[in-house]
């Protein structure tokens, strides 16, 4: 059994989150401080307007993933919003369709809140998003060293 609930009603799976958002993303160029992590997951744990987060669960209440929907992800795209924000599926978990649940009620969130299209920037997880029905905007160099490759989805 899978629960996806919004982190606002589940403050307690905050750690949990940021704990897996600093192991995957925890190193240069972005933020080597546990407590930045854990700052930004509560900062974005909205409830009625961005921005939110999505957490999944398990049976027993152990947190498997989460994502979020922000304003802006990236520095260089400030002109478009909003953002799919910190995507992430528990190692051991991928694979088995947790993702794309937290995809669906992020979608269903964004609908219900008039948002007709979001977009997401990634150098990893191409195939997820292609997969969940995002399209291939652009491909760019981030900060000179970073290749991003952005994709939008219309909700």
């Amino acid at each position: 059994m899978l629960l996806v609930t919004l982190l606002a009603d589940s403050l307690t799976s905050a750690q949990a989150v940021s704990d897996m958002r600093y192991q995957e993303w925890g190193h240069p160029p972005e933020s080597e401080d546990p407590e930045w992590w854990l700052e930004t997951t509560l900062r974005e744990a909205g409830r009625h307007e961005l921005p939110v987060t999505f957490v999944a669960k398990d049976a027993s209440g152990a947190v498997l993933g989460a994502v979020g929907l922000d304003e802006y992800d990236l520095d260089e795209r400030r002109d478009t919003t909003p953002w799919v924000t910190g995507m992430i599926v528990r190692r051991d978990h991928r694979g088995n369709g947790i993702g794309r649940a937290l995809m669906t009620h992020l979608e269903q969130w964004a609908a219900q809140h008039h948002i007709t299209e979001a977009w997401v920037g990634t150098d990893l997880a191409l195939g997820f998003y292609q997969r969940c029905g995002w399209k291939l905007q652009e491909t760019f160099t981030s900060n000179g060293e970073q290749i991003s490759v952005l994709y939008k989805r219309f909700l």
